[in-house]
């Protein structure tokens, strides 16, 4: 497959399968893991799908070989002393725990006779769990009782094991007394600990909030677009051109907000694509995906454009007071020559005049009689001449003529526009009028548009 999207949710991922990509996730990962060597503690907060829980796992994979990262999810948990408990794997632990008792059988009562009689060490240490104060044998055979005290009991005794790396991820509001507790508790590890911004905006608690605060670590607004390149290009690099353009301007419009809506995006995409082309037909793939990107006839599309553009102006005329709007072109004589102005309307008795140009490449096929547009200063209507208030293009690219305003759209909201979101369009035509709010004599004189 061109795009491999899991289609799992990224707390039932392996660390296996985590990819961490793009320069803001670099430095917070690199930050994380400093904190982790000085055995501090950091929270990581930040809106669900902005990469909470992949930092986590990939910290998790990057430390686990040399030391013991335990890694709970307190998604739909109540305790977290539930959750260890049943993260804690006592073979991983006894392996670990058994190096360290064969250095010491003779302090624990496993003689040469008793291997000569045959008995085991291994089965020797569960005869004596209770016998001796040691922490690793307390390890070996988990003689703790299951509950908060006794997962504190227990994280003493297995730092001396190994590193300890305590991952704990999904907290909720209902957790942060006990998180609190375990912070406290003097334990001297590391602890990272993930939240979701509303929750960590709840916290009241000072001497919490003073700890959550000492190394925060925010992912909300911390996206770049350098970033989500970098996360197209790990998961699509093949149609890394084809689809960043179409994220970019969805991320832009706030259609999409966050990493996982990004690479649900892609793969509810991939999904459709996949029904009309080969899985590996890469030609298919970018022709069905440009569809989004590129307009099949700019100058047919800039008139079904400028039709639904009058549409709207008649719907709203009574919010915008709006007297008149004419049903087609407009034809002006201007410097001697005759141009059709695409859209014209009256609101209080001055006119607004405009054009819609699309383009695939970049130009604009009319620039000649834009410029014309902006030296339009009356227009004659129905008898009567009117002042002209605005001059304004709705383009798709990027264009500066004096005395013109360019409110400019994204080929992928022009599309969405032409097959029928009326809400968007009413937006962006609402940026037009914001141009006019109260403006100052200066600006009446001199304002384009």
């Amino acid at each position: 497959m061109v795009c491999e999207i899991p289609r799992v949710t990224v707390t039932t991922w392996s660390s296996r399968s985590i990819i961490l990509v793009g320069p803001t996730y670099r430095k917070y990962l690199e930050k994380t893991l400093e904190i982790v060597r000085n055995n501090e503690v950091a929270s990581v907060v930040g809106q669900p799908g902005m990469g909470k829980t992949t930092l986590l796992k990939k910290i998790e994979e990057i430390t686990k070989t040399d030391n013991l990262s335990i890694y709970l999810d307190l998604a739909n948990k109540q305790s977290i002393d539930e959750e260890f408990w049943t993260k804690t794997t006592q073979f991983e632990l006894r392996e670990k725990a058994l190096l360290e008792l064969q250095k010491i059988k003779g302090k624990l009562g496993y003689s040469f006779w008793k291997r000569l009689m045959g008995v085991k060490f291994e089965d020797w240490l569960l005869k004596i769990c209770n016998k001796y104060n040691n922490p690793f044998l307390r390890v070996y055979c988990l003689s703790y009782e299951r509950n908060f005290d006794g997962m504190i009991n227990a994280l003493r005794d297995m730092k001396n094991l190994s590193k300890l790396v305590l991952l704990i991820d999904e907290i909720r509001d209902y957790h942060l007394s006990l998180i609190h507790r375990l912070i406290n508790a003097g334990l001297d590890i590391p602890i990272i600990m993930a939240m979701p911004t509303e929750v960590y905006s709840k916290v009241s608690d000072l001497a919490i909030r003073r700890r959550i605060e000492e190394s925060r670590i925010p992912l909300d607004d911390a996206l770049t677009s350098e970033d989500i390149k970098e996360i197209v290009e790990a998961y699509c690099k093949d149609l890394t051109e084809d689809i960043l353009p179409i994220i970019i301007t969805l991320w832009n419009s706030k259609e999409i907000t966050n990493v996982s809506s990004i690479l649900q995006f892609i793969r509810n995409e991939m999904d459709k694509v996949e029904k009309v082309c080969e899985k590996n037909n890469i030609d298919c793939i970018r022709s069905e995906l440009r569809k989004y990107t590129s307009l099949r006839n700019p100058e047919v599309d800039a008139k079904e454009f400028e039709k639904k553009v009058r549409e709207l102006l008649s719907n709203i005329s009574k919010e915008f007071g709006i007297s008149y709007v004419h049903p087609r072109g407009k034809r002006i004589e201007v410097d001697g020559k005759s141009i059709v102005v695409g859209l014209f309307f009256i609101v209080d008795d001055q006119v607004y005049l405009g054009d819609v140009v699309f383009s695939n490449d970049g130009s604009l096929y009319n620039y000649e009689e834009l410029k014309l547009l902006s030296k339009i200063e009356e227009v004659e209507h129905d008898k009567k001449v009117y002042k002209v208030r605005g001059r304004f293009v709705i383009t798709n690219t990027a264009t500066n003529i004096n005395n013109i305003y360019t409110l400019n759209i994204p080929t992928l909201e022009v599309v969405k526009i032409l097959n029928g979101d009326v809400f968007l369009l009413e937006e962006r035509l609402k940026i037009l009028f914001d141009q006019y709010q109260t403006p100052t004599r200066n600006e009446t004189e001199n304002l384009a548009l």
